[in-house]
């Protein structure tokens, strides 16, 4: 949603106040006297303003007809098309088994894509067996970054990116498992959420 002046903010505390505690909106006259303003085409200007940013709703057949938009909660469908390693890498899979919903939130933009963990190299960073976490598709990462990684032959394991001395380490977050290095590594993508598997 976009910014509010710090008027129209007053005005939308003082309308959903009132809408909680009464059932209905205020007459726009009452919006008038609450904050003084002479002209009931300032309030019009303000409500429609609020209405336009989606902070409130507008019936204009009445009177008190403004109302609190309805909490819906938007959903991004995301494709789960395999599982990755967490642990000795295994073949490269991506098969369109399911679509996953998510709510939608900042960081999840892009090309997204949604994978099944397996195994235990990756539980430092709270990524656990059996755990999904999604991906966002690309072809590079920043040292820090875990990322989808192919090495040769197809086989792919999630691991943390880091670029040294022309090498590529890519870090476990468990000391039971070792780095592995390679002076070349196919990234396809970069995990930028984990969703717990409760079972």
């Amino acid at each position: 949603m976009n910014t509010l002046t710090k008027r129209q903010k007053e005005i939308l505390d003082y309308v959903s106040e009132y809408i909680q505690k009464n059932g209905y909106s205020p007459y726009y006259e009452e919006i008038s006297e609450k904050f003084g303003l002479s002209a009931l085409s300032t309030v019009h200007e303000h409500i429609s303003e609020l209405v336009d940013k989606g902070y409130l709703e507008k019936d204009e057949r009445k009177e008190r007809g403004l109302y609190l938009p309805k909490k819906r909660k938007q959903y991004l469908e995301i494709p789960l098309v395999g599982q990755i390693a967490c642990g000795q890498p295994i073949e490269a899979i991506e098969e369109k088994e399911e679509v996953i919903k998510v709510a939608r939130e900042q960081s999840l933009r892009g090309n997204l894509y949604a994978l099944r963990a397996k195994g235990s190299s990756m539980i430092g960073d709270g990524i656990f067996d059996g755990d999904i976490i999604i991906v966002k598709k690309q072809e590079s990462a920043e040292n820090g970054d875990t990322v989808v990684a192919i090495l040769e032959g197809n086989q792919a394991t999630l691991k943390r990116f880091y670029l040294e001395n022309e090498k590529i380490r890519l870090q476990p977050a468990n000391p039971d498992h070792k780095a592995i290095f390679r002076k070349e590594v196919e990234i396809r993508g970069v995990v930028v959420k984990i969703i717990r598997n409760l079972k």
